[in-house]
């Protein structure tokens, strides 16, 4: 396993992380006696870096993910996130404050390495099938204390929390203001072989979100970015429907499913791989990027656990891979049928 540095924080954690989220769904239905065995697994072969959050099965997965490291005795770097809804408008920074406290009841800890803003943000506040928030609600901009950053610093005097970020969906414009506000140390980034506009330049009618190069700005900051959706929720599988993006959730916009499924068939054509082949170099691309400080994934088994911790160390994509990736980028994937 190799590893890397979380941006200025000096953290130095596994360039493969295991995320505890709901699509593997190991973390939040599988049998207790199999979660062990795979977190087991993943602490084994030299994965120090474990993200979760009250979202996934509703915090099934950070009580479930506290029970077992205290159950094998382990003290990886743990990461968990906060998502606020619209009752918190009246008072952000003591929402804020309930959420993480509550967060550290459920993994039965006194401190997390990191806490992350789960809640998107918008240059407005959404109301609607999903709430966000705005950048002045979450950085407490033009003197006002009500914000997700107040809560959280007070956490941190608190000694509760070492380091902040937030999970980097939203409006391109919003993220981008959060970055360049300086006040966080890391943040999850949207980023794969089918939409790699947060660390690669794509046209300006690229058929899904445009993430501006966030990673770039991110690092020029100071921070650590935690890739997630490295698979495509599963469509840069040999599985695709065993990954959760059937389920119809788009996490992020233009990239919808069946979008997702017919890029993955032209990228499979390009790289020339299938199966496991094209699960690895999906997870090979995302740690070829130096400003990337760890790769999320989502294991259902041991098996996955293996397949991925192989990528660490692994060679690059190669030049003419790469040559032909970045021709398919350019070109839209060729324009898409759907």
């Amino acid at each position: 396993m190799q590893y890397r540095i979380i941006g200025n924080t000096g953290l130095k954690v596994s360039e493969i992380g295991f995320g505890c989220g709901n699509n593997a769904v190991l973390m939040v239905k599988a049998p207790y006696d199999e979660q062990v065995k795979v977190v087991k697994r993943a602490l084994d072969s030299g994965i120090t870096f474990f993200d979760t959050a009250f979202a996934y099965g509703l915090g099934k997965s950070e009580e479930n993910l506290g029970r077992i490291l205290k159950d094998l005795g382990a003290n990886p770097v743990v990461s968990t996130k906060i998502r606020l809804e619209a009752d918190c408008v009246g008072d952000i920074k003591a929402a804020t404050i309930r959420a993480v406290e509550g967060g550290l009841k459920r993994l039965g800890r006194e401190r997390v390495d990191f806490v992350q803003l789960h809640t998107r943000v918008t240059r407005e506040r959404g109301m609607d099938k999903r709430f966000s928030l705005t950048p002045p609600d979450v950085l407490g901009t033009n003197g006002v204390a009500n914000s997700v950053i107040a809560g959280f610093k007070t956490l941190r005097e608190r000694g509760k929390v070492g380091c902040f970020g937030f999970s980097g969906l939203g409006e391109t414009a919003a993220l981008l203001e959060l970055v360049d506000s300086g006040e966080f140390h890391g943040f999850q980034c949207y980023y794969n072989l089918l939409n790699p506009s947060a660390g690669e330049r794509v046209p300006k009618d690229f058929s899904a979100q445009d993430y501006g190069l966030i990673l770039d700005r991110a690092a020029a900051k100071g921070m650590g970015a935690f890739v997630i959706r490295v698979l495509a929720s599963g469509a840069l599988t040999s599985n695709p429907s065993a990954g959760g993006g059937s389920s119809g959730q788009t996490l992020s916009p233009g990239s919808d499913y069946p979008l997702d499924l017919e890029r993955s068939e032209k990228v499979k054509a390009a790289l020339g791989v299938e199966g496991k082949d094209l699960t690895q170099a999906a997870i090979r691309f995302a740690l070829m990027n130096a400003k990337v400080s760890t790769v999320l994934v989502g294991f259902s088994n041991t098996t996955h656990v293996d397949e991925a911790v192989a990528c660490s160390g692994m060679p690059s994509l190669s030049d003419q891979q790469m040559s032909k990736i970045s021709d398919l980028w350019q070109s839209d994937f060729g324009k898409l049928s759907n």
